[in-house]
């Protein structure tokens, strides 16, 4: 919310625009994303789109913070329901139970790469899980260091086809 005037108007307050990520849709997100572990789902959810909560992941420490506990909190309850389904498809005694004991929506499938990929960004910085504008001379550096190892590559290549090709030559003498 602003404080808005001009051409003769009073002062007022305007409402949060529609494209705002204020502190009402922030707290919504992290709601949503606490429950799910869905980025994407969960910006939608809250009306914003998942660029913004990246963005704003990178950029304010704060709900960076947030973030990640939420993101820690949705880890667990993932892991919980996999090991609930796994049970339940353990007891389940014919196909068609063990077809019914995937539930709400989201498959074991999905469950498991969304583990996975925060087990993979787990003991990260915060904020790190997506690269930040500041490190461009960070990258800068491994693109260098990778068109090195290229031309290295290429030369040690033709290096090893002019060596097959004086082989070719003495054998042929």
């Amino acid at each position: 919310m602003g404080i808005v005037g001009g051409n003769g108007c009073d002062i007022q307050r305007r409402g949060e625009r529609a494209n705002e990520f204020g502190l009402e849709r922030q707290q919504a997100f992290l709601s949503f994303f606490a429950e799910s572990c869905n980025i994407k789902a969960s910006a939608k959810k809250a009306r914003v789109s998942a660029s913004t909560i990246y963005k704003r992941r990178r950029d304010d420490p704060e709900f960076r913070v947030a973030f990640a506990a939420a993101q820690d909190h949705a880890t667990a309850l993932l892991k919980a329901e996999l090991v609930r389904r796994g049970l339940e498809l353990l007891r389940a005694a014919t196909p068609d139970e063990a077809a019914g004991a995937a539930l709400a929506g989201m498959d074991a499938k999905l469950l498991l790469s969304l583990v996975a990929q925060h087990e993979r960004n787990a003991g990260k910085e915060l904020g790190d899980q997506n690269p930040r504008k500041s490190d461009a001379k960070e990258a800068a550096a491994r693109l260098q260091a990778l068109l090195i190892r290229m031309r290295l590559e290429r030369k040690r290549e033709e290096e090893q086809r002019r060596l097959e090709r004086l082989e070719r030559l003495e054998r042929k003498r």
